[in-house]
C-alpha cells in the first residue's frame, strides 16, 4: 500500500489528504487554537487490510483539532476491523480531550449496530432527504 501526504494552506483552513489504492482520507480545518475544528472525510472501502492505516491517517489528519467529524458518507463496505479502528480512534481522541462525531453510510452503520451496540462510537443523526434538488 503505498500512502502519500499533501500538505496545503488555503483561506478556509489547512488542507491535508491521504491517498492509497483503495482508501482517500482529506482533511478541512477552520479556527486556531481551542476554536480548531476538523472534518475528516474518508472514500474508499475500510476493510482488514488497511483499518490501521485508516485509524493513523484520520488521527494524523485531525491534529490539533478540538472537535472532529469523521465522514463516512464515502464508505460503502466496512468489515469488522473498521470497527476495532473506529474504538482506537475513539481511544485517542478521548485521551486528547477531543470532542468528536462519525457520520457514516448505510455499511458503516450496519457495522457500527452489530459492533458498538453500547454505542461508544458517536454517531451524527443525519437525515437522508431524497428528491430534494440542491439549491
Amino acid at each position: 500500500m503505498t500512502v502519500t501526504s499533501i500538505h496545503s494552506r488555503s483561506a478556509r483552513g489547512r488542507s491535508f489528504c491521504v491517498a492509497s489504492t483503495s482508501l482517500t482520507v482529506a482533511c478541512r480545518t477552520r479556527g486556531r487554537g481551542r476554536e480548531k475544528e476538523a472534518t475528516v472525510a474518508v472514500a474508499g472501502e475500510v476493510d482488514a487490510a488497511n483499518a490501521k492505516h485508516f485509524a493513523h491517517a484520520v488521527r494524523e489528519a485531525a491534529g490539533a483539532s478540538r472537535a472532529v467529524i469523521v465522514d463516512l458518507t464515502g464508505v460503502p463496505f466496512m468489515a469488522f476491523d473498521g470497527a476495532s479502528a473506529l474504538y482506537a480512534i475513539s481511544a485517542h481522541f478521548s485521551r486528547e480531550d477531543v470532542a468528536w462525531c462519525v457520520v457514516g453510510s448505510p455499511a458503516v452503520a450496519r457495522v457500527l449496530q452489530l459492533c458498538d451496540p453500547e454505542g461508544l462510537i458517536p454517531q451524527a443523526v443525519v437525515p437522508i432527504l431524497r428528491g430534494v434538488e440542491p439549491a
